[in-house]
C-alpha cells in the first residue's frame, strides 16, 4: 500500500513569493485629482448651501419688513384722509367766521367784552333797528364800567350808555343801550 501524503510536508519549506503592490505615478495623479475634484465640488456645494440659506433667511425677513411696512402706508393713507377732512372743516368754519354779520358778531362782541372775573352776567339781549339794550345783574358796579367801556372798543357800536342800575340785596341789576353802526374814525 502507498500512502500518498497529501498534506505538505513541514520539513520542506517553500518559499513564497511576496507580491510587493506597484504605484505608478499616473494613477496617483490620477488619484490625487480626483480628490481635489471632490473636494472642489464639495465646498462649491458648502458655499452655494449656505448662500441660500442666507439670502433664504434675508428675504423672509425682508417679506415681513415689507408687509409692516404696507400697513403703515394703508395707516398713512387713512391719516392723510382724515387729515384732509379736518383741514375742509377748518376750511368751512374759518370761511363761516369769516362771513359772519349781524346777530353773529353782535354775540361775539358781547361776549368778549364781559369781564373773566365772573362778576358780571347777562340775561337779555334784544336788537331792534338800530337799537340794543343789554340787562343783566353785576356783583360789583365796577364791572359795569369795563363792560361798557369793552362794547365801545368793539367798534359795533356808534354808542354805548348806561340806562339803568339799580342796587338790590346781593347784586345791582343794569340795563346799558347801545346805538348800532361802526363808530366814525376821526
Amino acid at each position: 500500500m502507498i500512502k500518498v501524503n497529501l498534506l505538505k510536508d513541514q520539513t520542506v519549506r517553500s518559499r513564497r513569493t511576496i507580491l510587493t503592490p506597484h504605484v505608478s505615478r499616473t494613477g496617483l495623479i490620477a488619484v490625487s485629482v480626483f480628490i481635489l475634484l471632490v473636494g472642489g465640488i464639495a465646498g462649491s456645494w458648502f458655499y452655494v448651501h449656505r448662500q441660500i440659506q442666507t439670502l433664504t433667511e434675508t428675504r423672509d425677513r425682508l417679506r415681513v419688513e415689507d408687509a409692516r411696512l404696507q400697513e403703515l402706508k394703508k395707516q398713512i393713507t387713512e391719516y392723510e384722509k382724515l387729515k384732509r377732512l379736518r383741514q375742509a372743516r377748518i376750511g368751512v368754519i374759518e370761511k363761516l367766521k369769516d362771513n359772519q354779520t349781524g346777530p353773529v358778531q353782535l354775540l361775539n362782541g358781547v361776549i368778549h367784552s364781559m369781564p373773566g372775573d365772573g362778576s358780571l352776567w347777562l340775561n337779555l339781549l334784544d336788537q331792534k333797528g338800530d337799537r340794543t339794550q343789554i340787562r343783566g345783574f353785576t356783583l360789583r358796579n365796577e364791572s359795569v364800567a369795563d363792560f361798557m367801556a369793552n362794547l365801545s372798543a368793539t367798534g359795533l357800536f356808534k354808542s354805548v350808555d348806561l340806562e339803568l342800575i339799580e342796587s338790590q340785596k346781593d347784586a345791582s341789576k343794569f340795563s346799558v343801550v347801545c346805538v348800532n353802526g361802526k363808530r366814525e374814525v376821526r
